[in-house]
Parts: structure tokens; C-alpha cells; sequence
């Protein structure tokens, strides 16, 4: 059984080995994080995507080999290589040092699973399924992609403003807590699925007004 966990990766050192399709969804998927980590890809080849990533100084691209000794100061690694016995090696190295590790297709030799994301903005939605079945994951964020579309992040940049106006404006718990039911309620909820932001804004600073009275 998984536990789950969000982690700060600024200043982080993340080594992927591999340079193929999986490697790059992989590094994309830290880069989404947006938190500055220090990422080296290790690889002969590379993705044509992978290639611009590293053009524009985004990862560092060791064009070699794998060998061992390479991982050494890694937080994270990525064996992402289609050679099982390069993965195993990878693996053997990162728990030498310390470093969590994730082996494509290994879930029994990794240290932790990467599960299917969606963000929109500082809302992050993950479904996992341990492994067992990264297809299923993947729907299920397809229908999250769904049911929060990008105006969601839009939304919660409006969200944030609101709630440190609300600490003001609404002394009490109680009050508070009667506003969020609002905020979150299906009315409001669906305003922002179909991106009427402004709408949904100000009803919810009319609901402020009337919980005040």
C-alpha cells in the first residue's frame, strides 16, 4: 500500500536514465512542478522533445552511457531505459546512495509510483493505482480533465484573494465556515466549469454580504 505524498523539489538533483518516450514524460511531468529542480538526464539519444529541453538549458543532458558512480548527490532517480538490466543496475545504485527510485514497469523494485496528474494551477489531482494498472489511472484523469477544466485555475488564483478577504469580513467560524459551504456548493461549482468566473465571484461576495447581515 502506497502512502501518499506532495514534495518540494527546489534544489533537488533528479537523474532520469533513459531518453525515450517514457524518460520525457517523466521529466515533463517534474518540470510541470514548476519548483526548480536539478534535473540530468543520462542517455546516448534522446527524444526530439528531450533534445529542445536540454537546448534551452531545462535539463542537463549527459549523452552517455550509463555507468555507476552517476548517481551520486541524486534525491530522485528514473530508470526509464527499455534494458532491464540497466534498470536493475540503476536501481542497485540508488539505494546505495539513498535515493528514492522509480523503475518503469518494476513497481516491486521501485521506492515509489508516479500517479496519473492533472493540475490546474495550485489544484493538483492525482489518481494512482499502485502500479496495477497505469491505463485506469490515466482514464480517470481524463475524466477529471472533464470535470475541472482550466478555468478552475484561473478560479483558484480568484479563490485565494477571496479567502483573505473573508478572514476580515467574516469575524466568526461560523460565518466563515457558512461562506465555503456557498463557495463550494454545485451552483457556484458549475458557474466555473463554464468559465463564468465573474458571475460566480460575485455571487459568492453577495453570499459574503447577506452571512455579514
Amino acid at each position: 500500500m502506497l502512502y501518499p505524498l506532495n514534495i518540494d523539489l527546489t534544489g533537488r538533483r533528479i537523474v532520469v536514465v533513459g531518453g525515450g518516450t517514457v524518460a520525457e514524460r517523466k521529466v515533463r511531468g517534474i518540470l510541470a512542478a514548476d519548483a526548480g529542480p536539478f534535473i540530468s538526464m543520462i542517455a546516448p539519444e534522446a527524444t526530439a522533445g528531450l533534445r529542445v529541453l536540454a537546448e534551452a538549458g531545462r535539463i542537463v543532458w549527459q549523452c552517455e552511457r550509463y555507468a555507476h558512480g552517476m548517481l551520486t548527490g541524486a534525491f530522485l532517480v528514473y530508470a526509464a531505459t527499455d534494458a532491464p538490466a540497466v534498470n536493475a543496475a540503476v536501481a542497485a545504485e540508488a539505494e546505495e546512495i539513498g535515493a528514492l527510485v522509480n523503475v518503469i514497469d518494476d513497481a516491486a523494485r521501485s521506492d515509489f509510483q508516479v500517479p496519473a496528474t492533472l493540475r490546474r494551477g495550485d489544484l493538483l489531482l492525482t489518481a494512482s493505482t499502485g502500479g496495477g494498472s497505469p491505463a485506469l489511472a490515466r482514464a480517470i484523469r481524463m475524466e477529471l480533465e472533464q470535470f475541472y477544466p482550466p478555468s478552475f485555475e484561473i478560479w483558484m488564483e480568484r479563490v485565494a484573494v477571496l479567502r483573505a478577504e473573508m478572514r476580515k469580513a467574516l469575524p466568526t467560524s461560523r460565518a466563515r465556515t457558512e461562506f465555503w459551504r456557498v463557495a463550494l456548493g454545485a451552483d457556484i461549482l458549475s458557474m466555473v466549469r463554464d468559465g463564468e468566473l465573474e458571475k460566480a465571484e460575485a455571487e459568492l461576495r453577495h453570499a459574503a454580504l447577506d452571512i455579514r447581515a
